[in-house]
C-alpha cells in the first residue's frame, strides 16, 4: 500500500484537509484488555467475548461513561507467559483499577470495575501511550500504526501498547495517551516521537490534536482552537467551562478558562458544517460527514 495513493483513505483525507478537531472518540473511562490477537473486525466479537460476554462489556462500559479496547504489546504474541491484564481507566481524576483475566467473565468483572471500583481508586494510572494498529477495520490503521508503534517502543517501552480502533480511519496514524485522553491523529513515524515526547513534558501538539475524549466534539474543537492559536501550551492551560449548546441556527457557545500562554476566558462558537460526501474508509462508499468551525474571542475580565 502506498501511502499517498489518494484512493487509500488516509491519504485522501490528508489531500482534502479534512480537519482533525472535534473527531476523537467521546469516553471519560476506558477498559482496555490485553489480548494478543486476531482481532475481530469488531473488537469485542473476539473470544472468548464472542456474543452475550461482548455486548455486555460493550453494554456495562456505555454504563459509565466508558469503551472498551483491546491492546496487545508489539508483535501478536507477548513474551509474557502469565495471564493477560486488564485495565480500567478514569480520564478526570487519573486513576485506574488493573488485574488479570482467564475467562469471559473475568472480563465482565473487569467492565464493572468501570463503576463503583473504579470510582473508589486513588491509585494513579501510570502514562499508556495506545497506537491503533487494527488492519481487520481498516488497512491505513495497520500500514500507518505498527511502524509508529516500532519506533515509540524504542524510547517508551513499557507504556506504548497497540490497540483496537480509535474511530477517523481517515486520521491514521491515532494515537490515545492516557490517563489524561488525549488523542492525535494523522501521525507518521517520523513526527510520532515528537508528538509524544512533548506530550509527556506537558505540550500539546494541537495541529495533530483531535480531542480529550472525556469531552463532547464541540469542547473538544473548542480545545483544540484555543491551543492551536495561543500555544505551545498543555493540557491545562486550556480548560472549558460552561457550554451554551446550538439553537435555532446560533452556533455553540464554549466558555474556556487560560493559563500560562493562554488568556485568562475566552469563548469559543463552535459551528458543525456538513462536509460533502466522501469515502471515510478503505473500500467503504461515500458517506457524509461534519467539522467543526471555530472563531475564539477574549472574553473580558
Amino acid at each position: 500500500m502506498a501511502l499517498t495513493d489518494l484512493s487509500r483513505c488516509s491519504a485522501a483525507a490528508r489531500h482534502r484537509g479534512d480537519s482533525l478537531a472535534g473527531s476523537a472518540p467521546v469516553a471519560s473511562r476506558w477498559l482496555l484488555v490485553e489480548h494478543p490477537g486476531p482481532w475481530s473486525k469488531q473488537p469485542l466479537d473476539t473470544p472468548p467475548m464472542t456474543g452475550r460476554i461482548g455486548a455486555e462489556i460493550e453494554s456495562t462500559c456505555a454504563s459509565f461513561g466508558g469503551r472498551a479496547l483491546l491492546i496487545r504489546r508489539q508483535g501478536r504474541r507477548a513474551a509474557d507467559p502469565g495471564d493477560p491484564s486488564w485495565f480500567a481507566v478514569d480520564t478526570v481524576r487519573g486513576t485506574w483499577v488493573r488485574g488479570t483475566w482467564r475467562t469471559g467473565e473475568d472480563l465482565l468483572k473487569a467492565a464493572r470495575a468501570l463503576g463503583l471500583q473504579l470510582s473508589a481508586s486513588d491509585t494513579d494510572a501510570d502514562p499508556m501511550i495506545l497506537v491503533c494498529t487494527q488492519g481487520t477495520r481498516d488497512a491505513c490503521c495497520a500500514v500507518r500504526g505498527r511502524p509508529i508503534v516500532a519506533r515509540l517502543v524504542r524510547e517508551w517501552e513499557d507504556e506504548v501498547w497497540e490497540c483496537t480502533h480509535l474511530g477517523g480511519h481517515r486520521f491514521a496514524g491515532t494515537l490515545l495517551t492516557l490517563p489524561d485522553g488525549v488523542c492525535y491523529g494523522y501521525l507518521d513515524t517520523e513526527i510520532a516521537a515528537d508528538v509524544v515526547r512533548a506530550h509527556l513534558s506537558g505540550i500539546v501538539a494541537a495541529k495533530l490534536l483531535r480531542g480529550v475524549t472525556r469531552w463532547e466534539p464541540e469542547v473538544q474543537a473548542a480545545v483544540a482552537a484555543v491551543l492551536a492559536e495561543y500555544g505551545p501550551a498543555g493540557l491545562d492551560d486550556a480548560v472549558p467551562g460552561q457550554v451554551e449548546p446550538a439553537r435555532n441556527g446560533a452556533p455553540a457557545r464554549v466558555q474556556v478558562f487560560g493559563d500560562g500562554p493562554v488568556p485568562d476566558r475566552l469563548t469559543v462558537e463552535v459551528e458543525v458544517e456538513e462536509r460533502p460526501f466522501e469515502p471515510l474508509s478503505c473500500g467503504a462508499g461515500p458517506k457524509p460527514h461534519v467539522e467543526y468551525r471555530t472563531r475564539t474571542t477574549v472574553t473580558p475580565s
